[in-house]
């Protein structure tokens, strides 16, 4: 018997979480590269920072069309081992019929960094940009900053933004300027 961690795919990771002692955990349960990792529960400013990016996105994204979809935490598939959670994800056109998101109708993946910034800017924006998500934000809560990154290549984007609070974030393709703080 091989020793090691063990590896799961997507498919059967949406099985174990359906059952204990997965499912009674408190906090996000994210797959990466086939293990499955605990996320800390939100704190308060955690939840509020959340609460506040959804709702700037909601308001911005609402005027472009009903394919746009701004949402909390969906599960999405961005590799056959890999499932992310974004606390705010902005979503074009998504198959809503699926068990999951797929990767292709993420537009933008928002975290909310307090205690998770090196995670955040490590490998979550690794998985991200190796899936090819156009848009990857971190809102440090802390430094009252956003990092704005974009166009994915290579495990990595090309473009990084430091956002001061209280500035406008562009979107350029789309035309839009969304403020965070």
């Amino acid at each position: 018997m091989a020793s090691g961690p063990a590896r799961f795919t997507t498919a059967e990771f949406m099985e174990l979480v359906r059952h204990p002692p997965i499912a009674d955990w408190l906090g996000k349960v994210e797959l990466v590269n086939g293990e499955i990792m605990r996320m800390s529960p939100a704190n308060v400013p955690h939840w509020n920072a959340q609460r506040i990016a959804f709702l700037r996105l909601q308001s911005a994204f609402a005027a472009l069309g009903t394919e746009w979809i701004v949402g909390q935490e969906p599960t999405v598939r961005l590799a056959a081992d890999t499932l992310r959670e974004p606390d705010v994800a902005v979503l074009r056109d998504p198959d809503l019929r699926a068990t999951l998101f797929d990767r292709v109708a993420l537009f933008l993946a928002v975290e909310i960094a307090d205690t998770s910034l090196a995670l955040d800017l490590g490998a979550k924006r690794s998985d991200y940009a190796e899936a090819f998500v156009p848009h990857y934000w971190v809102v440090d809560i802390n430094a009252r900053r956003t990092h704005v990154m974009a166009k994915p290549r290579a495990g990595d984007y090309e473009d990084k933004r430091l956002i001061p609070f209280g500035h406008p974030i562009a979107i350029p393709e789309l035309n839009l300027d969304i403020v965070v703080d």
